[in-house]
């Protein structure tokens, strides 16, 4: 287990990655590095890293930030052949949003970790930027959302708990690396169309780099908030986890991170060891793709949670239950 700021480890020797988990952030994942099988294993050296990297290389930042009934998220992504960047806001039953997707990833930078640099997506309507610190982060966004309003946030995040990076296998000799924290203090605000909203609550960050099967399948749940003790939690729970030594699902209370297994997520309620959650969507946020070789299918429910976590009780905590169903 790595401890600090960022572990200094570097993740790929020799095109095989470190399977094990870590306190922080590796300050450098380089997954791209990893040999996976693939249909043009015949080209030239550099050509078939250049290959296997740009294209077949998957790599996002995906963030959220919650206050009472408000709830943000964005995110900055590229799959070589493609950018991706959006927001989204949920306050009461209102959504506003903006999806921006760019050809060969034009306008998207992400640094090689998140213990450090900057990502960056830069579009007409949609710009991103994340400074990251791999316990603390700082985000900017300026949007002009499908309805036409002006969105713009200015986000601060503060984790000094217990962080969690692992390394895992995936099916048909492919790998994935991914940090999570899901329970950073957030302050700043988000402003809609000239109303300005401020925000002092909760937030998570999804670091992920991954080389994936052609098709992947997951419901993942991201939610954080106030327990009736008033202890801050979170939760992050990914079903079918993938069969490796080590898991990303986890709670933190208090930023204390607990391993959770025996994850079960269905219609509206999940299990682990020591959480059970049920919600209610409130609003429902959809990005599809359907182009040669690419079918995406991502669906965000953004919900109201209540449960146990740990002894924990709480209510009506506003976050996330995703489904993702993508040919890439």
């Amino acid at each position: 287990m790595g401890q600090g700021r960022g572990a200094r480890l570097k993740l790929v020797e020799a095109g095989v990655p470190t399977i094990a988990s870590w306190d922080a952030a590796l300050v450098d994942p380089n997954l791209e590095d990893a040999r996976i099988p693939h249909a043009l294993p015949w080209l030239p050296g550099p050509v078939e890293a250049l290959y296997r990297k740009k294209l077949r290389h998957k790599c996002w930042q995906y963030m959220t930030a919650s206050a009472g009934d408000v709830f943000v998220a964005f995110a900055i992504g590229t799959a070589g052949f493609a950018g991706n960047g959006f927001v989204y806001l949920v306050d009461g039953d209102r959504v506003a949003k903006r999806f921006a997707i760019t050809p060969l990833s034009a306008g998207v930078h992400l640094a090689p970790s998140s213990a450090a640099g900057q990502h960056r997506f830069g579009g007409r309507k949609l710009t991103i930027s994340v400074d990251n610190g791999g316990r603390d982060f700082m985000a900017r966004i300026d949007a002009k959302t499908q309805d036409g309003d002006t969105l713009r946030a200015s986000l601060d995040y503060t984790g000094d708990g217990e962080h969690l990076a692992v390394c895992v296998p995936l099916a048909g000799g492919r790998w994935n690396y991914t940090h999570k924290y899901g329970a950073f203090g957030v302050t700043g605000y988000v402003e809609l169309g000239g109303r300005k909203i401020p925000i002092n609550g909760g937030g998570t960050v999804d670091f992920t780099k991954m080389y994936a099967p052609r098709h992947t399948v997951w419901k993942w749940l991201a939610v954080t908030g106030k327990a009736k003790s008033g202890k801050r939690f979170g939760i992050n729970l990914v079903d079918p986890t993938p069969d490796a030594p080590h898991s990303e699902n986890a709670a933190w209370l208090d930023g204390k991170r607990h391993a959770l297994a025996r994850v079960s997520i269905g219609d509206g309620r999940a299990t682990a060891d020591g959480v059970e959650l049920a919600w209610k969507p409130r609003a429902t946020v959809v990005q599809r793709l359907d182009v040669p070789l690419i079918r995406h299918a991502l669906v965000h429910a953004v919900s109201a949670f209540s449960g146990r976590v740990l002894g924990e009780t709480f209510d009506n905590v506003v976050g996330v239950a995703e489904d993702n169903d993508t040919w890439w």
